[in-house]
């Protein structure tokens, strides 16, 4: 939250307003209006909290029985300092309110400026154990912070800056059982922390990582859950564990053949867990994405569309599914057409035996349609499917360059590019819960706990966080890995969509790569 905007001259033009000093005012000319050395405008969201107000007239030098000058309605008292008119506010505005400054100059029109007070300065400490120097705790402000004020918060720790935003903590002797920086430590941006931070020190296993942002995360309780659960010791066992916090459950497994056949059957250990408690149960119907020829040749055959579709009536008799979901990716742009086809043909259908359909989508982006997304009749999907889960990554994915798998910048520009074409009410906002890591794999996708042991197995590897994707990364020394990744933390920011466009809920790919964390969000 940097100020570094040039001044802005503003223009106040003659008026018909008039002043009780003696003769007309001076030929004031035009009038710079600035706020901590900043031009100031009406939107501006980075003022000052003691407002630091400065007028400067072109044409001639400022007299103060000539203006007015107002806050929110109250007049502020102006100062002469040289040629200009000065002012500052006590107490100090609080960080993130709305102000109206009104300016009136005689000779001049009233200049009526809206403005924000800075907010918050953001902040994250993480602490792991470095597998040479022991615990250290990685601190990245979005604003340096001063120095001393961090020092005198942090007695007996050693403090070393990597940049003025950027700082490693340590301890030559034992380390505290927590730390914590108040809300009071000063910014150079002339904000503060709100609030303070507190991390504890105590319990921290090798290769892992604890970890802490403020502001703090929004609760996301209640928010609905689709687990999307494949057939492997650790997807079963996350379902196992956390069936509580689950709202559907979609057991992977089914593949569409070339001539509508299926390969493969839904993951029956999901199907009896999901069964046992009574959870909605949506088996994902996939296509073979690495063979988008293959998907072609069944979208255009009529006869194989009507055997895959009568395979999930089948499904739905005899298996009792309350739903399907279809999860069809890398498909030929050309087949837009007959892929909507396909979907409102099995909309129908499921719908006539009383189950539902959900359809996987790729997003558009702030670019509009891409490559990933030109199958998809979004707006005519919508209307023929019951939901529809919008796959929110990747973002950065493997083989692209380093970065967040799923940024929150990033979630929030494909939502406002995708929800146009839908009822926000039936989508669910498709969240992943791997990481990345970018050297030797390139981009290979694997679990939390996979990625967080291999990036904090290196000697002097820094955690550091992306603040505008609100993403935590792993850094090695030498550049040479770099390691993006969610936790609970940071998924919750993601997952508070759901209230913000007021969507269904979330689709979780998938169960067994998250952090444990992860289903405390949803804990009551």
């Amino acid at each position: 939250m940097h100020r570094r905007l040039a001044c802005l001259a503003v223009a106040l033009l003659v008026s018909g307003c008039s002043f009780s000093g003696l003769g007309p005012p001076p030929n004031y000319g035009y009038l710079v209006i600035t706020a901590g050395g900043v031009g100031l405008r009406s939107g501006s969201t980075n003022v000052p909290p003691n407002l630091d107000l400065r007028l400067h007239a072109t044409g001639a030098a400022l007299q103060a029985s000539d203006v007015t000058a107002t806050l929110d309605g109250h007049p502020l008292s102006l100062a002469t300092e040289a040629q200009d008119l000065v002012a500052t506010v006590q107490p100090l505005l609080p960080l993130s309110t709305p102000h109206r400054l009104s300016v009136a100059v005689a000779g001049m029109s009233t200049q009526n400026i809206n403005f924000t007070v800075i907010p918050p300065t953001a902040a994250m400490l993480a602490a792991h154990i470095d597998p040479s120097t022991g615990l250290v705790v990685d601190a990245v402000f979005d604003d340096a912070p001063s120095q001393p004020s961090i020092a005198a918060a942090l007695p007996g720790a050693k403090i070393t800056w990597v940049d003025g935003t950027h700082a490693r903590i340590s301890w030559s002797g034992k380390p505290p059982a927590s730390i914590a920086l108040p809300a009071s430590i000063p910014t150079a941006g002339e904000a503060h922390l709100d609030p303070g931070i507190t991390l504890s020190l105590v319990g921290i296993a090798p290769h892992t990582l604890r970890r802490v942002t403020v502001p703090p995360p929004p609760s996301v309780k209640g928010i609905p859950v689709d687990a999307f659960v494949i057939n492997t010791a650790p997807s079963n066992s996350s379902l196992a564990f956390h069936l509580g916090a689950v709202t559907e459950v979609t057991p992977t497994g089914w593949q569409a053949q070339a001539n509508g056949t299926l390969l493969g059957t839904p993951d029956q250990s999901a199907v009896g867990r999901a069964g046992a408690a009574g959870l909605p149960i949506w088996p994902s119907l996939a296509n073979d994405s690495t063979n988008p020829t293959a998907t072609d040749q069944l979208l255009n055959n009529p006869s194989a569309v009507n055997v895959l579709i009568n395979e999930m009536v089948a499904a739905i008799h005899y298996d009792g599914y309350r739903g399907i979901n279809v999860d069809f990716e890398g498909m030929l742009a050309a087949d837009k057409a007959p892929f909507t086809a396909f979907i409102q043909q099995l909309a129908t259908a499921v719908h006539a035996h009383g189950a539902k359909l959900i359809v996987d989508i790729v997003p558009h982006d702030f670019a509009g349609v891409n490559p990933y997304s030109a199958a998809y009749d979004i707006a005519a999907i919508g209307k023929a499917a019951d939901y529809v889960d919008l796959m929110a990554y990747d973002e950065h994915g493997d083989g692209g360059t380093p970065g967040p798998v799923a940024g929150l910048d990033w979630d929030n520009a494909v939502l406002q590019a995708t929800l146009p074409d839908l009822n926000p009410a039936h989508v669910l906002l498709g969240v992943p819960l791997y990481g990345r890591a970018w050297g030797s794999a390139f981009g290979g996708a694997s679990a939390y706990s996979n990625v967080l042991y291999n990036a904090l197995a290196v000697p002097g590897a820094r955690v550091d966080y992306d603040f505008n994707a609100q993403t935590p990364y792993v850094l090695s020394p030498n550049g040479s890995l770099i390691t993006y990744f969610d936790d609970a933390d940071s998924l919750a920011r993601k997952v508070a969509l759901v209230h913000t466009y007021g969507l269904l809920g979330i689709a979780a790919w998938r169960l067994g790569f998250e952090d444990p964390g992860f289903w405390s969000l949803f804990s009551a």
